[in-house]
Parts: structure tokens; sequence; C-alpha cells
């Protein structure tokens, strides 16, 4: 209390009444203040309430958010791993060799042959040994049995469904699981009607001193190449793996794999069993640079895929006399509805991409202050979940296709001369399957967004094999039915444990030491990783049975792609191969022996 003094008693009776009456005083004047201070914090309640109803304002929440965005600021919620660099000398004696013009001729040779080779593959080839254009395979298998001569004398291989390859590295430790690392020999076809776009001819894997160009220099013979390289190297140096090492490359991933990665399947389960691998590392993300840091994001989830198949059959005749609507007409409007009625976009907190925005959060130097706070507060608020939402719709392109169903109308067809109505038309229309959704829940979709508008034009309907509306076949104007186009439906891909996982701690580990000791100089040696999604479809899809553990990472950095794959000038930066070389590299010397994997 200070230098206050408490009020002076007398021992005489009126001085007790002088003591009394002060201490009641005392008593009075501290009940009005605590009156007033109740009144004010009244005030000041309903003010508060009537501010937060003008603005809109929840106090609770924004004090409940205020207190999770500082919890969640001081809580790590992408930890990241320690790099893990090979122990012995092998790799520093490779690094170096690697470095060296020599070894960067032999690496571009190696891939620029393999561009040369026209391995392309098209949805309607029949099955291997019935149509000659698979028959180009053949020509790749004589070319890397030449390019890698040790891979070929040393390993098992098999060779499977014709063109599918599997080889065998076996380790001198047959009670640990092997690594199963997988690429595809085969690239998606050039539009003959591109070909004079091309900087180079599309299969001239022609090299001007920087880039190597052609089909498939970058989707996905630098896998293909690379892990062949790596064996072959490290079969030259004498090394022998404590753990086998699987090699498998399918033939007809563009088109789903269903001819080769399927028949990789069945001979892989039986072999060696479910469950029997202890890491996959097939294609798939790379890393890109982010101001003073590189961010890497391999790919722990795969999205489904549905090719719907939606085909009008009506009555056909004589185009002088039409109907209201050809099937032509009627498939038109069918596209518009669709078109404007797409799946819907939420950002789940359970979903790979929401769990890829918080490592952002966390290291990502290139974004805002401002969206770091929001991305953060997301986590236990709902309303800054939906303002994240909403940032994110109105300034990133990838949101839509990262957080939901996206489908693509991709082939149409009807019609065979102009003044003939046509009898049938169809289009096909792609869709890649968000993770916490499913092929029911897309097919489900597509019904009851068409299905209304058939019925509507008096059509049957027969969506995926059940009947929609009142309409028999019989009764109706024409019929409309909805098919899976090709069978290839797939539901999304099982998530990949990551934090805290011995396969993703190894794979993150080596990703780190790889990128942390690059040699090259044009690119940041600060690096974070950011477990991804996969928009597309790879060989994986097929592999579930084989391990948990699957990854879809290619190593490659964003910029060493002159423009993307599947397109015009595809062609990859000859010091970007050698980085996914020192990668696979790595990748092998570090998990052969490591304690990590099972």
């Amino acid at each position: 209390m200070g230098n206050a003094q408490l009020p002076i008693s007398r021992v005489d009776v009126k001085g007790r009444a002088l003591h009394t009456k002060a201490a009641n005083t005392s008593k009075s004047t501290f009940a009005s203040v605590l009156r007033a201070a109740l009144l004010v914090f009244c005030i000041f309640a309903l003010g508060a309430r009537v501010f937060s109803n003008v603005i809109g304002i929840n106090i609770r929440e924004a004090s409940e958010s205020w207190l999770a965005f500082n919890d969640d600021f001081m809580a790590e919620t992408c930890p990241q791993s320690s790099p893990i660099s090979p122990s012995s000398e092998l790799m520093a004696e490779l690094d170096a060799e690697y470095a060296t013009e020599e070894f960067k001729m032999y690496a571009v040779g190696s891939l620029s042959g393999a561009v040369q080779i026209p391995t392309q593959m098209y949805d309607d080839l029949k099955p291997p040994g019935q149509d000659p254009r698979w028959e180009i395979f053949g020509e790749m298998h004589a070319y890397l049995e030449k390019r890698f001569p040790l891979v070929h004398s040393k390993l098992q291989k098999t060779t499977v469904n014709l063109y599918a390859l599997v080889y065998h590295w076996q380790g001198t430790d047959d009670t640990l699981k092997p690594m199963l690392l997988t690429a595809h020999q085969d690239v998606v076809p050039v539009e003959p009607l591109t070909w004079d776009e091309w900087v180079h001819p599309p299969f001239s894997g022609y090299y001007d001193g920087e880039w190597i160009w052609g089909r498939g220099s970058c989707d996905d013979k630098p896998g293909l190449i690379s892990t062949l390289t790596s064996v072959e190297k490290l079969l030259e140096k004498g090394f022998q793996p404590k753990r086998s090492i699987v090699l498998a490359y399918g033939m007809d991933e563009e088109r789903s794999g269903v001819a080769g990665a399927t028949a990789i399947r069945d001979y892989l389960l039986p072999t060696y069993g479910e469950d029997a691998f202890s890491i996959i590392v097939d294609e798939g993300g790379g890393y890109s640079s982010r101001g003073d840091a590189l961010m890497s994001s391999p790919a722990v989830a795969e999205k489904g895929k549905l090719d719907a198949r939606v085909e009008l059959s009506g009555p056909g005749g004589h185009s002088s006399v039409p109907p209201l609507h050809t099937t032509i007409g009627m498939l038109a409007k069918l596209i518009t509805h669709i078109e404007a009625n797409p799946h819907t976009v939420h950002l789940n907190r359970t979903s790979t991409y929401y769990k890829q925005l918080q490592c952002q959060a966390e290291y990502d130097p290139m974004m805002s202050g401002r969206m770091k706070k929001l991305i953060k507060r997301s986590l236990k608020s709902n309303k800054a979940l939906k303002k994240l939402e909403e940032e994110l719709a109105s300034t990133d392109r990838m949101y839509p296709p990262l957080s939901g169903t996206t489908q693509a109308i991709d082939i149409i067809h009807g019609g065979v001369k102009s003044n003939a109505l046509p009898e049938n038309a169809y289009f096909i229309m792609n869709h890649r399957i968000n993770t916490v959704s499913s092929v029911s829940d897309v097919k489900s979709h597509i019904t009851e967004t068409i299905g209304p508008l058939a019925v509507g034009m008096n059509l049957s309907v027969d969506a995926f094999g059940v009947q929609y509306g009142p309409f028999s076949t019989e009764a109706a104007y024409g019929h409309m039915q909805i098919t899976d186009a090709y069978g290839t439906q797939l539901e999304p891909a099982p998530v990949t444990p990551t934090f805290g996982s011995g396969p993703y701690e190894l794979l993150a580990g080596t990703i780190i030491s790889s990128l942390s000791t690059s040699k090259r100089s044009d690119t940041p040696k600060k690096v974070f990783l950011a477990p991804s999604l996969s928009t597309g479809n790879t060989d994986t899809r097929h592999y579930w049975k084989l391990t948990k553990h699957i990854f879809r990472y290619g190593h490659t950095f964003g910029d060493d792609s002159y423009n993307g794959a599947h397109t015009v000038n595809e062609a990859m930066r000859a010091d970007g191969l050698l980085e996914v070389i020192r990668f696979h590299t790595r990748l092998i010397l570090n998990g052969h022996d490591s304690t990590l994997l099972e």
C-alpha cells in the first residue's frame, strides 16, 4: 500500500466510534467503486456485442482463433528431417566423377539415345503380341542392354508381358525387405500437326549444350535412365548392397498401365509377397525455388480417376428434315450443363494439400506473412478456413485441382456426313478424384447433373448400368448411356505415412542431403520438405499391395524443364539430369543398410 496511512484509533469509546465510522466510510467507497466497475463492464459487454453484430465478428471466436494462432506458432506442424548422407567414401568418389564433363556427356548420351526411340503409347493398342506398334519396345530393350552392360550381366532380368522389365539386384541380407525403384519406358504420342512447332524434332534427342530435346526427355525417361545409370556406376565400383534392390519399368503408364504395371504387379506379388517391399519410389514430385530456399514436394497421395463416356443415340434421317436437336445438339447441351456445374471445391483439414500449406506456412520465405497467419489460424478456426479458401480460389489456379475433383471433356465424336443426321454421338470426360471423395461420388454427381436434362429431352438413361428416370428405351425418343470409358476407374490412393515414419525420414533425409550438397551454384542450399498430392496417376496405382510406403518423387527441378511434359518442345536441362542421378545413387546407398527401413 505504499505510504498510505490506516485510520488512527483511540482507546476511549469516542475514539472507537471514530474508527468504526472511518471503516464504514472505506467500505462504502469500495462498494461504490465496485458498482461503477460493474456498470462499466456491462456497458462494454453490451457495446462489444453490438459492435460484433455490426461488423460480423464473434468476439469469443476471434479470441479463440488468436489463442489457436499463438499456440500453432509455437507448435511445429511440419517437422523436418535431418540430412542423411551415405556413410562410405563411395558417394564422394562418385560425386567427383559425376562432376566431370566426361560423365556429363555419357549421361546426356544415354537420355538422348532413349528419346530417339519413339515408344509412343496409344489408347487403342491391342494386347502385346497382337499389335505391331508394341515392337518399338524391343528396340528400347536392345538399347538399354547395350548402354548398361553391367546391369544386364550382374542383375537378374525378367521380362513380363513381352515388354515390361524387372531387374533384381540381390542383397547380402535376405531378412531385409527390398527397395523398389520404378519408372516407365513409354511416352505420350506427338500430334503430327505440331511437328513443325518443335525447336528440334520431337524424337531427335538433340543436345544443344544445355537442353536435351524430345518427347520423353521429361516424362519419364530421366527416371528410367537415372536409376539404370546409378546402378551401373555402383556395379562398376564393385558395390554390393546389403538390402536387395529391385528396378521395375512399365511400358504403358500413359494409358494407365493396363498391360505393363499390372503384369509387373502380378509378377512381384507371388515372387516377393504382399507388403514385401520396404519402400517404393516412382516418378512424381520434384523441387522448386522459393526465394532463398528450395521446397521439395514428394507426393504421398494420389487422386483417383474416372473416364466417363456419355453416348447419345437417336433416329437418323436426312438433315433436310431435322429434329429440334440432333444427337450432337443434345450432347452440346449436356456439355454446357456439366461445365456449369463442376464438383464442389473444399479445403479439407485432413487432406495432403492442407498439410502442404501448413509446411509452407512454417518454412516458405516466398509466402506472405498474412497468408501464413491465415493458414495457421485455419487449423482451429472455421471462419479462418473459409477465408483461406476464398483467398486461394482468387490467387492460386492450382487450388481447385488440389482441393477437389476435376472434370475435363477431352474427346468428342459424332456424325459421318454433312447431310445425314448423326445417329450416335459421344464425349469422354476425364475426372481426377479428390482424395476425400470416391468413384461412386463422381458417378452420382454425373448422373444427378445431366440425368434430369436428358429426361427433359425425352431420353431414356442408363447411368453406369442403372436406369435413371421414367423412360424405357422403347418409350423414349433416344437413349443416353453413361459408362466407364476404358474400364480403368480408380479410387484415390492410400495416403503414405510421413512425419515419424522411417521410410519417409529416409527419403526426406536423402532429398535434403542431395540438394544441400548440390554441385550447382545457381540454386539455394536451404531446403524444406512439403509432402504433396499427385493430381495425375502413376504406375504405383497397381502397387498398393506391395508396400504402404509409396512415394512419387522424381527429384526434378521445375526450371530444368523447358516446356513441361505432354506438349511441344519437351526438353530436359542436362545439369538437372545429373542431379537426378546423384539423388538415385544417394537413395540406394542410404537405403541399402538403413535401420529406417524394415
